[in-house]
C-alpha cells in the first residue's frame, strides 16, 4: 500500500495512491474537488471547505499559499511515518510551524516575545506593506519558539518571521 500524509497548517489528510482516496485525520473518506486555474494555482474544495491554493516547489521543499497564509507542505510516506514514530518514542521531536512573510514589507511592531504562549488567531507581529498594516497571526496554539525579525526590519516575501512549537 502506498499512502502519503499531506499536512497544510492544522489540516492533515492521508492519500491512498493506489485507491486514489483522500482521508481525514479520523480515517473518513473525504470528497475533494481540485480545479487547476493556472500553473501552480488551484481552487480546492475539501470536505466542504474552499481553498485558494498556490504551490511553489524548489528542489528541496514545497510551499503552499492557502487563503493568503504561507505553509510548508509536507508529504510523508510510510517510511517517514515510521521514522517519526521512532523519534517520538525517543523524545527527539516537537511539532513546530514556521510562519513566513506573505509579502515584502517593514516589521513595524512585535506584539509577542519568544517564549510567549499563543492561541490560534492571536497577533504576533505587524508588517507594513504598501502603506497598510497587516497583523500576522498565529495559525495554531503553542509557544513562540523563535522570532526571526526585529522591529524596523525589512522583509521579503517568504522570509521566516516566527516559529510556534
Amino acid at each position: 500500500m502506498s499512502e502519503s500524509t499531506i499536512t497544510i497548517a492544522e489540516f492533515t489528510y492521508s492519500f491512498d495512491e493506489n485507491r486514489r482516496q483522500l482521508k481525514d485525520a479520523k480515517g473518513n473518506i473525504v470528497s475533494a474537488d481540485v480545479k487547476k486555474i493556472s500553473d501552480g494555482e488551484f481552487s480546492v474544495l475539501v470536505g466542504g471547505r474552499s481553498f485558494h491554493l498556490f504551490v511553489t516547489r524548489t528542489k528541496e521543499t514545497a510551499t503552499a499559499t492557502v487563503n493568503n497564509f504561507i505553509f510548508e507542505v509536507r508529504r510523508e510516506t510510510e517510511r517517514d511515518k515510521l521514522t517519526k514514530r521512532l523519534q517520538v518514542d525517543s523524545g527527539q521531536t516537537a511539532s513546530t510551524i514556521t510562519t513566513r512573510a506573505p509579502m515584502p514589507g517593514l516589521i513595524t511592531k512585535l506584539l509577542k516575545q519568544e517564549g510567549t504562549p499563543v492561541a490560534p488567531g492571536e497577533g504576533i507581529l505587524v508588517v507594513e506593506a504598501m502603506k497598510m498594516e497587516n497583523e500576522i497571526k498565529a495559525v495554531r496554539a503553542g509557544t513562540i519558539k523563535k522570532i526571526f525579525v526585529k522591529e524596523r526590519q525589512t522583509v521579503e516575501k517568504n522570509d521566516n518571521l516566527f516559529t510556534i512549537e
